[in-house]
């Protein structure tokens, strides 16, 4: 298993309704295959990606906020003692 730093676009609605969109990152532990093609080609199969885009919307949902579909623009390995 390997530890990547995902980073991707989110919203979420202020108060006075208006929509604030902005990046952040989360880390992810992956089979070593998928995580070696992810920082290989920036891309994987369409159901992993689904899968991973679907973790990300349960802990955005879980922040008040939204992940933007269709927005993970980086993958990064977290070195083993840097994965909190």
């Amino acid at each position: 298993m390997k530890t990547l730093n995902i980073t991707y676009d989110t919203t979420e609605i202020e108060e006075n309704g208006k929509p604030i969109t902005g990046e952040t990152c989360y880390n992810l532990k992956l089979r070593d295959e998928l995580a070696d093609q992810l920082l290989r080609t920036g891309k994987c199969d369409p159901i992993s990606m689904m899968h991973i885009e679907l973790v990300l919307q349960g802990v955005e949902l879980l922040q008040g906020r939204k992940i933007v579909l269709d927005s993970i623009k980086h993958f990064e390995l977290v070195k083993e003692g840097k994965e909190s």
